[in-house]
């Protein structure tokens, strides 16, 4: 069975837009939930909770993003 090769211009294109998408994803979900937490006024716990909850919803998007991105560039040729 041949080896698996890496295809370089798709891994970098699947990093760089990883990076990319990534850093808006959890950025987006971290001011949801401080803006979420501060607009209800229940209190600091209940915010760094909500905000906590949103960065766990951005990492599992980032995730499927990834994964997804990696379906349509192959990874190894």
């Amino acid at each position: 069975m041949a080896e698996k090769r890496l295809n370089r211009q798709n891994a970098l294109t699947v990093i760089c837009a990883a990076i990319l998408v990534g850093t808006e994803i959890i950025a987006a979900a971290l001011a949801l939930g401080w803006a979420v937490g501060g607009l209800t006024g229940w209190g600091q716990e209940f915010t760094w909770g909500l905000v906590a909850l949103c960065l766990l919803a951005g990492i599992y998007l980032t995730y499927r993003f990834v994964r997804g991105a990696a379906k349509v560039e192959p990874l190894f040729d």
